[in-house]
């Protein structure tokens, strides 16, 4: 199965998997292309035998609130684990049939709801960090501009990511609200109306969901000081 290159890349996007063997009488290195002994497990690439072996105990012990599978002594065996922490063994006949495995996955990805494909998950993360930095700097307008990424796809996002993103929604206003109310502290009114409307112009890009509420609120203070101005 592991060898299966069109089961890996499927398993790749929709999959976490997790290797464990327990088995001691292998070699702990592997030849590169190059012919060169390198550091690692020659029947799982990307792993150390001290990982593989630990993964089996890890698994059956798990830890507070860590869903965890049952010993058996039968070889193989594999268990799929929902992200709502429901551990299902595979039948023993399916265990070896890339169709029957991937059969298994979409019922339970049906029965979760929503998901993502870990690649689409992780351009999500990357406009996740993009949109927090810009925001730890105070560039509002390139923090609602990596947002805007994730947050334009809001139906099809799973709650727990749809949730992500309102968070960040609420902290770019939140941040925003405290410019303005700083602006508006100024005793200069002709720069306060300037800075606001720099502000505006900042923040003012358009979710799906709408504009931010402190759009509302710079442009209503805009309306009420130039009338007041007259």
């Amino acid at each position: 199965m592991l060898e299966n290159k069109k089961f890996v890349a499927w398993a790749n996007e929709n999959l976490v998997v997790v290797v464990g063997h327990t088995q001691e009488d292998h070699p702990t290195e592997y030849e590169d292309a190059k012919g060169k002994k390198q550091p690692g497990c020659p029947l799982y690439r990307g792993m150390t035998c001290e990982e593989h072996r630990a993964i089996p105990r890890e698994c059956m012990t798990g830890g507070e609130g860590i869903p965890t599978v049952k010993s058996t002594n039968m070889m193989p065996n594999s268990w799929l684990v929902t992200p709502g922490g429901e551990v299902t063994q595979i039948p023993s006949a399916d265990q070896q049939s890339a169709g029957k495995i991937e059969e298994i996955v979409m019922e339970a990805q049906k029965a979760a709801g929503k998901h993502l494909t870990w690649k689409k998950y992780g351009k999500y993360l990357e406009s996740f960090e993009a949109s927090d930095g810009a925001l730890r700097e105070d560039k509002l307008k390139e923090a609602i501009k990596a947002l805007q990424k994730v947050e334009k796809d809001s139906k099809k996002l799973p709650a727990g990511m749809q949730a992500q993103v309102t968070t960040r929604v609420d902290a770019i206003n939140a941040k925003a609200v405290e410019a303005f109310e700083a602006l508006k502290a100024g005793e200069d009114v002709a720069a306060a109306m300037k800075a606001a409307n720099k502000l505006k112009t900042q923040v003012g890009a358009r979710f799906k969901r709408g504009y931010l509420p402190v759009v509302a609120e710079i442009k209503a203070w805009l309306k009420e000081t130039k009338a007041a101005a007259k």
